[in-house]
C-alpha cells in the first residue's frame, strides 16, 4: 500500500503540474479513444487481470462516413444481458493499414503493443486520414484526421495503474453555401487540436467480501485555433463491496458507490460533483438496481438535484428472455468537447458563454425486451422517454460564415429503439439497428438535424479462408436546417451504400478494397457540408 501510495501521489502531481503549465496559446483536443474497464463479474468473482494488449487489432470493416462525424444510433444498453458475436482475429505485437483513395485520401492505421518488463506493458497507435482534392461545387473541401495514442500498464502486488495519452490534429475547411460570395475571405482552414491525459488505477482484490476501488483522474485540453477554448478535468472515485446478506435468497448482493467530480473552464469556470450510491441484487431470475444520485453545481441558478437510480431485469428461459426497466436522471456539463464530436464547424468566436451550461435530464426512463434464440439470434426491442433542459441543437449563423450557433431547449424526447444480430452460420453473419426519435421543442421551430428516423443495416460474409466480404447500408429521414426566423430547409435524406472486400494473402497480409457512398449520394450532413460521394479505396493490412 506504501509502494501504491507513492506512485498515485506521483501521478497526480505530474497532471496537476502539466494542467497548470498548459499555455492559453496552445491549441489542442482530445476524445479518450481507449476507456478502460474492468467487468464486474472480474471485480466479484475473480481477480481482475491486466488486459494482454490494450491495443486490440480489429477486423476491418466498412464505416458510413467521410470524416469524423458522429454515426451512431442512440441505443444506450440498460441490461447486461447481450450477444455480440465479433469477428475472431489475431493478436500480435504491430499492425498496420494503409490505403489510399481516388479523391487522394491516405487511410493509415499503425497499432503497437510490446511487454517492457514483466509487469509494465506499452501500447502506441498512429491515426491518419485525409482528402486533397476539392469537389465539384465546393473550392475548399480538404480535411485531414491526425491523432496519436499512447498506453501504459503498470501491475504492483496490491494494485495495477493504467495511464493513457491522446493527442489528436484536425484541419477541416469551411464550406459556403454557393449562393454566397467567399471571393474576399482569404482562408477558410480550421484548426482544432487537443491533448489529453488519463491515469486510472484499480486494486487486484475481488469485490467479494473485499473492498474494491477504482480511481480516475482525466484532463483534456480542447481548442479552436484563433477561437475557443476548453481545460477539463474529471475525477472519479468508484468502491463496491459484495457479499451475501441475505442467506434466505440465491444470488450475490453489491453496495457500491460513485463520486465525480468536473471542472470545466472556457471563459468562465464551471464545477459539479456528485455522488451515487446503490444497491445491486443479482439472482438466478432477476437483477436488481437500487439507488439514486445526487449532485452540487455552480454558476447556476439551481445549486443543485437529487435524481432516482433504478433499474431492473427479469429473466426467463436460462436468461435468454429478459425484461428490462430502469429510471434516472442527471446533470451534466455540455462540454466544447463533446460539442466538436458531434460539429466541428460550430462558431469560434463564443460571447456568451452561458451557452456551455448544465444539460439536466429530469427524467430518463427505459424499458423493454431483449431475448436470444439457440446463441445466433440477439434481439432487442426498447422505448424510452427523457425530459431534458439545455438540450444542444445547431443552427446556420451568419456571424460567421460557413460555421453554426449553438443553441439550448428544454425538449422533450421520446425513442423507440430496436436492433438484432444474427449468426446464419459461421460464414454469414447481419445485423440491423432501428431507431426512431421524437422531439417536443419549448422554443426551436425544428429538432435542428436531428433525423425523426435512423436505420443501419451491416452484412458479413466469408466465402472461403480467403475471401472476406462486408456490406453496410446507413440511412436517415428528414432532418431541418435552420435558415432564418421564419424559415427552414427540409434536407434529403441520408442514404449510403459502402462494400468492403478483404483478401488473405496469408496469416499475416490481406489487400482490402471499398468504396465508399456507393450510390453517390451527395446528402448533407449540416448545411453547406455535403457528403463527399463515390469513393474507392484499395491498400493493405499487416501483422507483424
Amino acid at each position: 500500500m506504501k509502494i501504491r501510495n507513492i506512485v498515485v501521489t506521483l501521478f497526480l502531481l505530474f497532471a496537476t503540474a502539466s494542467v497548470n503549465a498548459q499555455s492559453h496559446n496552445e491549441e489542442v483536443t482530445v476524445e479518450g479513444s481507449f476507456t478502460p474497464h474492468i467487468k464486474k463479474s472480474e471485480r466479484v468473482l475473480m481477480n481482475p487481470q491486466l488486459p494482454k494488449h490494450e491495443f486490440n487489432i480489429p477486423d476491418y470493416k466498412v464505416n458510413t462516413q467521410d470524416f469524423f462525424y458522429n454515426y451512431k444510433l442512440d441505443l444506450e444498453p440498460v441490461s447486461p444481458m447481450s450477444y455480440n458475436d465479433v469477428m475472431s482475429h489475431d493478436i500480435t505485437n504491430n499492425f498496420v493499414k494503409i490505403g489510399l483513395g481516388t479523391r487522394l485520401s491516405p487511410d493509415v492505421l499503425f497499432r503497437h503493443y510490446s511487454d517492457l518488463t514483466r509487469n509494465m506493458s506499452l501500447g502506441i497507435g498512429l491515426t491518419h486520414n485525409s482528402t486533397w482534392t476539392n469537389m465539384k461545387d465546393y473550392d475548399n473541401s480538404k480535411y485531414m484526421n491526425n491523432a496519436f495514442n499512447l498506453s501504459m500498464n503498470n501491475k504492483f502486488s496490491g494494485f495495477q495503474l493504467r495511464t493513457f495519452i491522446d493527442y489528436h490534429n484536425d484541419m477541416y475547411n469551411l464550406k459556403y453555401s454557393p449562393d454566397i460570395n467567399t471571393d474576399d475571405v482569404p482562408d477558410t482552414k480550421r484548426f482544432i487540436n487537443s491533448l489529453g491525459v488519463k491515469l486510472l488505477s484499480n486494486n487486484n482484490q475481488t469485490s467479494y467480501r473485499s473492498l474494491y476501488d477504482e480511481f480516475l483522474l482525466d484532463y483534456n485540453y480542447t481548442g479552436i485555433q484563433g477561437g475557443v477554448m476548453e481545460n477539463l478535468i474529471k475525477f472519479n472515485a468508484y468502491i463496491e463491496h459484495s457479499n451475501s446478506w441475505f442467506r434466505n435468497s440465491d444470488g450475490i448482493q453489491t453496495l457500491s458507490v460513485d463520486i465525480k467530480a468536473e471542472l470545466n473552464n472556457i471563459s468562465q469556470t464551471l464545477f459539479i460533483i456528485s455522488a451515487n450510491p446503490r444497491l445491486d441484487f443479482d439472482g438466478e431470475y432477476y437483477n436488481l438496481h437500487l439507488g439514486f444520485r445526487v449532485d452540487a453545481k455552480t454558476n447556476s441558478t439551481s445549486m443543485g438535484g437529487i435524481y432516482p437510480d433504478i433499474k431492473g431485469s427479469l429473466y426467463l428461459f436460462s436468461r435468454n428472455i429478459e425484461f428490462y426497466a430502469g429510471l434516472g436522471g442527471k446533470t451534466k456539463i455540455n462540454t466544447l468537447k463533446e460539442i466538436l464530436s458531434e460539429n466541428p464547424f460550430i462558431i469560434s468566436d463564443l460571447t456568451n458563454m452561458g451557452e456551455f451550461d448544465y444539460e439536466k435530464t429530469k427524467i430518463d426512463f427505459q424499458g423493454g425486451l431483449n431475448f436470444k434464440v439457440l446463441n445466433k439470434v440477439s434481439t432487442r426491442l426498447g422505448i424510452r422517454y427523457r425530459n431534458v433542459n439545455n438540450y444542444i441543437f445547431f443552427k446556420d449563423t451568419y456571424n460567421e460564415l460557413g460555421t453554426f450557433d449553438i443553441v439550448l431547449d428544454n425538449c422533450t424526447i421520446f425513442n423507440f429503439l430496436a436492433d438484432i444480430q444474427m449468426k446464419i452460420n459461421d460464414d454469414i453473419k447481419v445485423a440491423a439497428d432501428f431507431a426512431y426519435n421524437h422531439f417536443e421543442r419549448v422554443g426551436q421551430v425544428e429538432p435542428w438535424y436531428e433525423p425523426k428516423v435512423k436505420f443501419n443495416l451491416r452484412g458479413f460474409y466469408n466465402l472461403d479462408e480467403k475471401w472476406n466480404f462486408n456490406i453496410t447500408t446507413y440511412f436517415e429521414g428528414k432532418r431541418y436546417a435552420y435558415k432564418s426566423e421564419s424559415k427552414s430547409m427540409k434536407l434529403k435524406p441520408v442514404c449510403d451504400i459502402q462494400l468492403g472486400c478483404d483478401y488473405n494473402f496469408n496469416d499475416d497480409l490481406s489487400f482490402y478494397a471499398e468504396i465508399k457512398n456507393l450510390i453517390h449520394n451527395k446528402y448533407q450532413m449540416y448545411y453547406g457540408y455535403p457528403s463527399y460521394g463515390f469513393q474507392a479505396f484499395l491498400g493493405f493490412k499487416y501483422r507483424f
